[in-house]
């Protein structure tokens, strides 16, 4: 699963509107691999002429963060880049450090109006308050003291996290833009993100649908594949379709898919398992339909195995079989 992790850089710290946003980057963080890649970075053009002297001696410019002249050089306006970063976070898991300065100060509102009602995008737990709540510094006014980034790199971070092991080349760009930049700070809160998910310290709650074989609807292994799920997202809505079998019980098979495909579309991943059978994993009929309708709408998937898999292939096996040989899943073999 991905979320995507936002910085800006801004002239102050009011809000939207005092204050500016003057550059935007966004790292999109794997999950499961522990992946970071940078999806869009850019400054925001603005005539500086036109400030006032308050705003043009803000604190990014006088301490030679960004210069005057690179936002009033730059090449995209701020309804260029708002609207090509609405478009990219549309329907997505989205986070920052520090989700009350970045969202509910600047992108939720204004030209960028960037929020559950208008891109539905999907706040997911602020990065700040996930690694206060873990780290614990205390503080003399304070129970604790929020962990800034500097401080939740020094604790998080090193050359052996695998955050940082994984998306080494990625790092060597963005450190060439310098502290504060939105690249550096974005793509080392992303890697925070993956350090505390990894460690069990960072959770979302996603709407999961459950794709399983009706062979096991109400069964021991339905009901551990459930605990399997809720154990790696506790506080996930599972949808399983299994609960609407009364409620369907009159349904044609090609009704009864439909419905399930709508669940999907309203879904934010889907999970798949498979019923083993002479070393294989076999799917049926519906799941094969289920999970290929999740690839063309692009869901998350994932196969359910001893851990989460998302690196599968998904073969017809028997397409005279529909109930449960007609495919099988395959882990692809790793390339380390």
């Amino acid at each position: 699963m991905d979320i995507y992790v936002i910085d800006i850089e801004t002239t102050g710290l009011d809000g939207w509107q005092k204050n500016h946003v003057v550059e935007i980057s966004i790292m999109k963080a794997n999950l499961s691999k522990q992946k970071v890649e940078q999806v869009y970075h850019s400054l925001v053009h603005y005539d500086v002429d036109k400030w006032d002297e308050e705003t043009r001696t803000a604190w990014i410019f006088k301490k030679g963060i960004i210069k005057l002249d690179e936002i009033q050089n730059a090449k995209k306006d701020i309804k260029t880049v708002s609207d090509e970063v609405r478009k990219i976070l549309t329907g997505k898991f989205v986070a920052a450090y520090n989700n009350e300065f970045d969202f509910n100060k600047f992108l939720y509102h204004g030209t960028w109006n960037i929020n559950q009602e208008t891109s539905k995008t999907k706040t997911a737990p602020c990065i700040m308050l996930a690694t206060t709540d873990y780290i614990k510094i205390p503080s003399k006014h304070q129970k604790r003291k929020f962990v800034s980034l500097s401080e939740a790199k020094k604790h998080l971070l090193n050359e052996d996290t695998i955050s940082i092991k994984s998306n080494k080349k990625l790092e060597n760009i963005v450190r060439e833009y310098g502290v504060h930049r939105a690249n550096c700070d974005a793509f080392y809160s992303a890697c925070i993100l993956l350090e505390l998910y990894r460690r069990k310290k960072y959770r979302i709650y996603p709407k999961i649908y459950y794709a399983h074989s009706m062979l096991i609807y109400k069964s021991k292994q339905e009901r551990r594949e459930i605990r399997r799920i809720k154990s790696m997202f506790p506080k996930a809505e599972i949808i399983n379709p299994a609960k609407f079998e009364r409620k369907w019980k009159n349904l044609s098979g090609k009704e009864i898919m439909s419905k399930c495909l709508d669940l999907i579309s309203n879904s934010d991943m889907v999970i798949f398992s498979a019923i083993e059978q002479s070393s294989k994993d076999f799917v049926g009929r519906g799941v094969y339909v289920e999970v290929k309708f999740a690839q063309e709408i692009n869901k998350d998937i994932y196969f359910l195995k001893d851990t989460l898999e998302s690196d599968y292939s998904l073969e017809i096996y028997n397409d005279n079989d529909w109930t449960l040989q007609f495919s099988i899943a395959k882990i692809k073999e790793r390339k380390d």
